[in-house]
C-alpha cells in the first residue's frame, strides 16, 4: 500500500512539473531588420504606425493552444511590415477574453516605422 501511494505521489509531482514546464512563453528580443545597415539614414519626418497581433486560446484553463508563441508571432508580423525601415517606439498590449470553455489571450504590438532616406 505504501509503495502504491509513493508511486501515485511521484506521478502527481511529475505531471505537475510537466504542466508547469509546458507553460513557458517564447522570449522576444526587439532587434532591427537584417537589411538595416549601420550608419544608414532614416527619414524621421515620415513615420508611419504599424500593428502586429497574435492570439491564442487556453482550453478549459489547462490546454494551451498557440498561447506561448503569441508575442513572438505578433513581433514577426510587425517586423515584416517594417521591411528595411527603422522600427521604434514599440508598445505591447496584452488582452484576454473569457469564453465558456476557456480564455482567449491576445498580444498586440504597435510601433513606428521610419523609411530609409533616398540617396
Amino acid at each position: 500500500m505504501k509503495i502504491q501511494k509513493k508511486m501515485a505521489n511521484t506521478a502527481l509531482i511529475f505531471a505537475m512539473v510537466l504542466l508547469i514546464a509546458s507553460c513557458s512563453g517564447t522570449p522576444v528580443k526587439f532587434d532591427q531588420p537584417a537589411s538595416a545597415t549601420p550608419g544608414q539614414q532614416y527619414d524621421m519626418s515620415h513615420g508611419r504606425t504599424a500593428t502586429g497581433q497574435a492570439c491564442g486560446f487556453q482550453l478549459l484553463l489547462l490546454i494551451p493552444i498557440v498561447t506561448n508563441q503569441r508575442a513572438a508571432m505578433a513581433y514577426q508580423s510587425l517586423k515584416s511590415q517594417a521591411g528595411n525601415g527603422y522600427l521604434t517606439d514599440i508598445r505591447v498590449q496584452e488582452t484576454w477574453t473569457y469564453a465558456f470553455v476557456g480564455t482567449l489571450y491576445c498580444t498586440v504590438m504597435e510601433g513606428t516605422i521610419y523609411p530609409p532616406t533616398q540617396s
